[in-house]
């Protein structure tokens, strides 16, 4: 298999990798996408919880495939077909074989949009609609963040001031 070099990034931006995601899903040549294929085309840590994210994002990504679904694209993979690049990049043909062989329904999913079978490509409306919706939620994390440092402002700011009320008293005490 190819190793792609990496850019070791400390913390990933979740809603960087959602949004591409959500365009290859919308915009891929077929409507089934694999966690290993989306890391492999976003260049991700093997470590990193890609199938976490996806299934975070109900609205927008589908679990699963359809048992039948599953084995007719995996016969096409082993006719030849169809095959994604992260199979491709498998050098070696019988472990190529062994990586389709092995692929389960929980390996798979799908935009809610492409639910179908030989779903086409998503209009741009859709496309950009899950990309607003994904800027959305970014905001909203955003906000959370810098509200929870609000707070944690006030109360340093609490805790400072009592410690030099304290202070002053313990110093007039003295005196």
């Amino acid at each position: 298999m190819k190793k792609q070099t990496r850019l070791v990034i400390k913390e990933p931006d979740v809603f960087g990798i959602l949004s591409a995601t959500w365009i290859l899903a919308c915009n891929d040549e077929t409507e089934m996408m694999t966690y290993e294929g989306i890391k492999h085309r976003l260049n991700l840590q093997d470590d990193f919880d890609i199938k976490g994210l996806i299934q975070s994002r109900g609205e927008l990504f589908r679990k699963g495939l359809p048992r039948y679904r599953l084995r007719e694209w995996k016969e096409a993979m082993l006719g030849g077909r169809h095959r994604p690049s992260w199979i491709l990049d498998i050098e070696d043909p019988s472990i190529q074989k062994q990586r389709i062989e092995a692929l389960t329904v929980d390996d798979v999913f799908r935009s809610q949009f492409r639910a179908e079978k030989d779903a086409p490509r998503s209009p741009i409306e859709i496309i950009d609609w899950g990309l607003q919706h994904i800027d959305r939620l970014r905001k909203a994390s955003l906000e959370a963040k810098e509200e929870s440092i609000k707070r944690w402002q006030l109360w340093a700011v609490l805790i400072v001031s009592i410690i030099n009320f304290a202070v002053t008293i313990t110093v007039a005490i003295i005196k």
